[in-house]
This record gives C-alpha cells, sequence and structure tokens, in this order.
C-alpha cells in the first residue's frame, strides 16, 4: 500500500487562515465603505454645483424680470396719471363755469325793482387746489392721488338805493335776485345771497336825493375739480 504524503498542505492551510482573517475582512469592508462614502460625497458635490448654477441662471433670470416689472409698473402709473388730467381736463371744459351765462340772468334782476341803482359789480373765480399725494406700498409700488382743485364763485353787487325810503328796496333786490330762474338752480341753497354792508343815508354825486348805498354777495356752491 502506496503512502502519499502532501507537502504543500501547510501551506494551504496558512493560506486559508489568512483569507479567513477577520481583520484583513475587516479592512476590505472599511476600504469598501471609505469608497461608497467617497461617491456618494461627489455625488452630492456635483448636485450642489448643478444646483448652484441653476440658481445663479434664476437669479439672473429674476434679475431681469424684475427690471422689466418695474418698469411696467412705472409706464402703467404714468399713464393712469395720464389719463386722470385728461379725465379732469374734459370735465373742466364740459363743466367749467359760464361768467356769459350769468351776467345775462344778472340782467333780469333790475326787471321791476325801481329806484336801484347797480354801480359796480365784481366777480371773483378762485381755486384752492391740494397737491398730489403719494404713497409706497410694502411691495415696492409706488400708487399716488391726483391733485385736485377746490372751485370758488362769488358775485358781489354794490348798487344804490335812492327810493323815497332809502333802503327800502335792498330786502326786494335781494329777492328779485334769488327770483330769476338761473340764481335759483345755481346759487347755495343756503344764505346764496347775502348782504354784507349797508350804509346811512346821505347825499352825494350818485344822487340827487338822499340814498343808501348797500352790497350784497352771491355765493355759488363749492366744486372740486
Amino acid at each position: 500500500m502506496a503512502i502519499r504524503i502532501n507537502l504543500l498542505a501547510e501551506a494551504k492551510t496558512a493560506e486559508e487562515l489568512r483569507r479567513k482573517d477577520p481583520v484583513k475582512r475587516a479592512l476590505l469592508v472599511g476600504a469598501m465603505l471609505v469608497v461608497l462614502v467617497l461617491f456618494w460625497s461627489s455625488t452630492l458635490q456635483f448636485k450642489i454645483i448643478v444646483s448652484k448654477s441653476e440658481l445663479k441662471g434664476l437669479e439672473t433670470k429674476w434679475t431681469s424680470i424684475e427690471k422689466s416689472y418695474q418698469q411696467a409698473v412705472e409706464n402703467n402709473r404714468k399713464v393712469i396719471e395720464a389719463e386722470g388730467k385728461l379725465a379732469a381736463l374734459e370735465q373742466l371744459r364740459t363743466n367749467r363755469f359760464l361768467w356769459g351765462t350769468t351776467l345775462n340772468a344778472f340782467q333780469q334782476t333790475l326787471s321791476g325793482v325801481d329806484d336801484v341803482q347797480v354801480v359796480r359789480l365784481r366777480t371773483e373765480q378762485a381755486y384752492a387746489q391740494t397737491e398730489e399725494l403719494k404713497a409706497k406700498a410694502a411691495d415696492g409700488r409706488v400708487t399716488s392721488k391726483a391733485s385736485l382743485a377746490t372751485e370758488k364763485i362769488n358775485l358781489t353787487i354794490e348798487a344804490v338805493d335812492a327810493s323815497p325810503q332809502p333802503g327800502s328796496r335792498v330786502n326786494r333786490f335781494k329777492e328779485a335776485i334769488t327770483s330769476v330762474p338761473y340764481f335759483q338752480n345755481n346759487l347755495q341753497k343756503t344764505n346764496g345771497v347775502l348782504l354784507t354792508s349797508l350804509s346811512a343815508p346821505n347825499l352825494g354825486p350818485l344822487s340827487a336825493s338822499p340814498y343808501v348805498m348797500f352790497t350784497l354777495q352771491c355765493f355759488f356752491p363749492e366744486k372740486v375739480r
């Protein structure tokens, strides 16, 4: 019976032990983990770079859009302001006060009133203007409120009452003014005609007989334009 001796058995056994060495396996697993972490880190860094690039592109796009938006808002504000001014001018043109109509109506006030002579007629048409108001909203938009003008109109009549009883025709002349349809419709409903002055009877160049001088003021309603 032949006897076989394997001279490499010990070497194989030692190799197998080395292969089964837990330290080596742990190092191998650790190396694999390191590789995986490096790969994940590289992937994450790449994503960050791509995201930053996209963000920069979006910011650039937003900046260009924001400029256009602000310009559009400013243009719209100017358009609204111009339209408001045009509307105000149109309103002023179509609703302006006509002194010719007023003076024509005034001629009717002397009808039927004897011994009263108008010596002076003064008209006044004034405008009290409020400044344009601008306000900035939270979103940066600027809003404005157009300036307005309050129209104040009155008619001052200086006259002489030379009736046999000086001063007795004053109230009659005042009532004659308020009875004219034009003044009824256009003067203030309260205190539309006021007696603002009345002199004592005197003699002078205006009349050969005693007379009084008096002043009436006619007030038209204030209008905002």
